[in-house]
């Protein structure tokens, strides 16, 4: 049950982050630019600062940049988390489980790239690729973690 119910989630999850690529590139900007002016917003709240809607655009705009590229890491990082879920399923070692899982995450991060070079305003790099893997490495060590916190409570509550 557990094999197909993280099957399922990979492929939904997959399938969300082949919607924000396929977003033309006026559209992925716009979504960016939104997300940026509200944790402007946010922070200008936060730390009592009473900018101006000129002062957070300009905000917004210079974070957008860092703000993509960790939505690629969180997107990848959450792909690698449920692939070693789903492949931590079948008998293999931790090593076979993290390769095989990161292997994926790469795969998947390069057909990404490859399909954002048919849409609209959008191109493929190199660099996103290193992200997004970057991203399954971090998801990967999050899972391990999680695993060794889990594992730790496990053996703690037989004593």
């Amino acid at each position: 049950m557990g094999k197909r119910i993280t099957g399922v989630l990979i492929i939904v999850w997959m399938a969300v982050i082949f919607a924000f690529s396929a977003q033309p590139a006026q559209q992925s900007s716009e979504t960016s630019q939104s997300v940026s002016y509200k944790i402007a917003e946010w922070q200008s709240r936060f730390f009592g600062q009473e900018k101006t809607k000129e002062e957070l655009t300009a905000q917004a705009e210079s974070m957008q940049f860092m703000i993509r590229k960790g939505a690629h890491m969180s997107e990848y990082a959450f792909l690698a988390f449920l692939l070693c879920f789903h492949v931590n399923y079948y008998d293999v070692s931790r090593r076979k489980m993290a390769l095989l899982s990161l292997g994926i995450t790469a795969c998947y991060a390069t057909l990404d790239e490859i399909h954002q070079l048919f849409v609209p305003g959008r191109a493929g790099r190199l660099t996103d690729v290193c992200i997004d893997t970057a991203g399954g490495i971090v998801g990967l060590a999050f899972f391990l973690l999680f695993c060794q916190g889990f594992l730790y409570r496990k053996t703690r509550k037989r004593r």
